[in-house]
Order: C-alpha cells, then sequence, then structure tokens
C-alpha cells in the first residue's frame, strides 16, 4: 500500500494536470471567462480519484480497490455528460492556471516528505 501523502500528492498532480488542460482549452478557445460547469466539476473530481488511485511503481499489482476507484471516476464523467450544463460560476481565464501551479505545490511538497532524510 502507498503511503499517503503518494496518494494525496498523485491526486494534487493530475488535478493540477486537468486544470492545466481546461486552461489550455479556453485560450484557444479565445474564452476571456473561464466556466465552471458542472460537467466540469465532475470531470476534476474523477481526476483526482484516478491520482489518488494511480499505480505508484510498475511492480505494484493492480487492486480491487483501484478497480472500483477507476469505475467510480468513469461514472462521475458519464454523470458529467448527462448532467445540465449549469454554471456554477465565472472566473478569469488565468485563475484555473492559478489553481493548477498551487495544486502542483502542494503534491510537491506533499510528495518530498515521503522521502527519507540523509
Amino acid at each position: 500500500m502507498a503511503p499517503l501523502q503518494l496518494r494525496v500528492g498523485g491526486a494534487f498532480i493530475t488535478l493540477a494536470a486537468a486544470l492545466f488542460l481546461f486552461t489550455i482549452l479556453s485560450v484557444l478557445r479565445g474564452e476571456e471567462l473561464f466556466a465552471l460547469t458542472l460537467q466540469t466539476l465532475t470531470v476534476l473530481i474523477a481526476a483526482v480519484i484516478i491520482g489518488a488511485f494511480a499505480t505508484v511503481s510498475t511492480s505494484h499489482e493492480g487492486s480491487r480497490t483501484q478497480v472500483a476507484a477507476l469505475i467510480i471516476a468513469l461514472v462521475l464523467i458519464g454523470l458529467g455528460v448527462a448532467l445540465p450544463t449549469h454554471t456554477l460560476f465565472y472566473t478569469q481565464t488565468y485563475w484555473p492556471a492559478l489553481w493548477g501551479v498551487a495544486a502542483l505545490l502542494c503534491a510537491i511538497v506533499l510528495r518530498r516528505t515521503t522521502r527519507p532524510r540523509a
């Protein structure tokens, strides 16, 4: 079983990657405002779940917990497609990128705490 810091750090890394991806898509579409919708929120939650339960190393075999987490993430993404397109709030396009930087910093701090000190 992976240490808790690795799991939470992985969740923050995938959250940062998803936020960066949403920022890039918003910039490429030329949008001045980023709309956080229910679909976006379910994708972000699914990314966090996948990041928390991803395999840490190639020698680590998958478990039933990982398969269940993947199924839950897929259900969340499917639910996001089925949910109505309701916007929760609007923000400037650069904010998701800044949230991604904050999530990346959290991941770095958490993952460095698992390394043994020399």
